[in-house]
């Protein structure tokens, strides 16, 4: 009897234990679920990356904006032909809005307004289409979406491959003395200067590898970077992916799980950036999106 209880009592003991270890398991994927569902609600939310319409460069001295095929900045077919203004004078820009036209920026109508240098970012408004203005490398653009874009509707999934805690990864964080000046190319041929204030280091098969981050804000990291899936079974751009900045032992986690495209995946009308050659890791990374090949549907 004694030892039958024995016995009971272990297999309750692995019954348990397997259970929890499923339970954690299931917790796990059920966050990368939650994660990939909020990825495409964000996409396509009426200021989503898939409603962009339009981006156009500003040149010095004043360009007009409408659907006028004359116009620089130009408008999708409905809006009015000529809709007003922009004047570039060295750092500074100034919309004028010419008259019969019902334009608010940021809820209120306007004629004329200072869109650059100013405190906020103005959102101008024109029925569904929403415009403003961007600086990248110190070049002004306009870019302009469509709150009632039909890919909303169009983009109903994103790919992914299958979840697997074995890509999420340690990694230890090298801060360097002080942050250092990365220079990057964009998807406009320009070239971008992105503060890096470290490197990650990583074992994966035996074998370390260093990855370049970028300043993601105060409490996270930020990497892009390519591999052996790029331009195959993953976005040829490379991808994205953060991570928590560590706390006081420099130990952070890689999730490539939570590895994403950049938002050039979905439209013509971005500027990403592209990962630095030093980010090219020579094995497939098999986690996180696929190239959703959404700009050949």
């Amino acid at each position: 009897m004694l030892r039958a209880a024995i016995m009971a009592s272990v297999f309750l003991w692995i019954a348990m234990l397997t259970a929890g270890c499923t339970s954690e398991s299931m917790s796990y994927e059920a966050t990368i679920v939650q994660w990939q569902g909020e990825r495409l609600t964000a996409l396509t939310k009426p200021d989503g990356w898939v409603t962009l319409v339009g981006l156009y460069p500003l040149e010095e001295g004043t360009q007009c904006f409408g659907s006028d095929s004359l116009c620089p900045v130009r408008f999708p077919a409905g809006t009015p032909p000529e809709m007003g203004t922009i004047t570039v004078n060295r750092e500074q820009v100034d919309m004028h809005i010419n008259p019969g036209i019902d334009v608010m920026v940021n809820g209120s109508g306007v004629q004329d307004i200072r869109l650059e240098p100013a405190d906020t970012s103005y959102v101008c408004a024109y029925d569904s289409y929403q415009w403003f203005l961007i600086n990248r490398g110190g070049h002004y653009l306009v870019r302009i979406r469509d709150t009632e874009h039909p890919a909303r509707k169009t983009l109903k999934k994103i790919p992914y491959f299958p979840i697997d805690s074995h890509w999420r990864l340690q990694a230890t964080f090298h801060p360097y003395d002080t942050a250092r000046t990365i220079p990057l190319p964009n998807a406009l041929d320009m070239i971008v200067e992105n503060s890096s204030p470290g490197y990650l280091s990583f074992n994966y098969q035996g074998n370390v590898y260093e990855l370049i981050v970028l300043d993601g804000g105060p409490d996270e990291l930020f990497l892009l970077f390519y591999d052996e899936t790029s331009g195959m079974d993953t976005y040829g751009g490379g991808r994205y992916l953060y991570t928590k900045r560590p706390k006081d032992d420099n130990q952070v986690v890689l999730d490539f799980n939570r590895a994403y495209n950049p938002p050039c995946a979905f439209t013509a009308f971005a500027t990403c950036l592209l990962p630095p050659l030093e980010n090219r890791l020579p094995f497939p990374v098999a986690a996180g999106e696929k190239d959703p090949h959404f700009l050949t549907h």
